[in-house]
Order: C-alpha cells, then structure tokens, then sequence
C-alpha cells in the first residue's frame, strides 16, 4: 500500500516538472557547483601559497571566468601545499644533518684506546690523550700493524715492540 503511495508520489512529481522548472533546477545545480569550487578554489590557493596576487588572480580566474576555467586554475596553482613545502625542507635539513653527523662523528670509526680508554679514530697511529702506540709500522713493507701483533701479516717480517727499540737505541 505504501508502494502506491509513492508511486502516486513521483508520478505527481514527474508530471508537474516542466521544461521551464528543468531549466531553473538546471541553473540553481550549476550556481551551486560553480559557488563550490570559489570556495574550494579559495581554501586550496591559500594553503598553496602566502602570494596575495596569486591568491587573487585564482580567485578571480573562477569567479569570473566560470567555473569552466578551474582547469585553468589546476594548471597555474603551485604543485605542493605549504606544510608539504616545509616538510621537504625539514627533510632535506635532516638529511644534510644527519650527513654532517655522520661525517664528524662516525661511531663506526671509533675504538678505544687500550690504556686510557679514550675513543679514537681508527686510522690514528697514536692516542691523543696518553700517546699510546696504537699503530705500528712494519720494518719490512712498512705497512700499518696493530701493536700486539708479532710477525706483519704481509711479509712475514718479525715485528719488534716499540719500547724494545727505544731501549735498543738507549743501549747503543
């Protein structure tokens, strides 16, 4: 029974709607639209850009030009929003931080020194702190060679400790 009602309902309706009534439905949906996208073009330029006369060239483009021309407008507005824009800064700022970090303070070139237990860079020869030998060179090819080590593993060459060749030296 409810069916009918309707039924009668949109039959009524159907009946009623003119080609004039079409054409002004038609009109209102297409002010609405257009009203839409000013509003939306309005919020959008504004978290795009803090350029006033950009702002305003977009806003006039699709309040005057119909809302037909907001293709226009999708084509001239800045590709990222701001708050994009300053994530991608914050990133790069990082990156270039974290590259600058890397650099100056790599923990993997670090070790500590056997006697004071200072951290030093792989590549010194000596502590900076107690002048400890953390290197030595070969006599043979010389080659660096940690101080503990007895014989150079790359020639074979018996390695004699630092502090025997200055006793050696003292001797003579």
């Amino acid at each position: 029974m409810q069916s009918t009602s309707l039924d009668i309902l949109f039959k009524n309706l159907y009946d009623s709607i003119t080609f004039d009534v079409f054409i002004k439905i038609v009109i209102v949906y297409f002010f609405i639209i257009w009203i839409s996208i000013i509003i939306w073009v309005l919020k959008d330029i504004t978290n795009r850009t803090d350029s006033l006369i950009l702002q305003l060239i977009s806003l006039f483009i699709v309040i005057f030009l119909t809302p037909l021309w907001v293709f226009i407008y999708l084509i001239i507005r800045p590709w990222r929003t701001n708050l994009e824009k300053s994530y991608r800064e914050i990133d790069d700022n990082l990156d270039l931080l974290s590259s600058i970090v890397k650099d100056k303070f790599d923990l993997c070139n670090l070790v500590s020194c056997p006697k004071c237990e200072t951290k030093v860079d792989k590549s010194f020869r000596y502590c900076p702190n107690c002048s400890y030998e953390l290197k030595m060179i070969c006599t043979s090819c010389k080659r660096e060679l940690m101080p503990e080590w007895k014989v150079c593993p790359y020639c074979s060459e018996k390695q004699e400790k630092s502090d025997k060749k200055d006793d050696k030296k003292k001797k003579k």
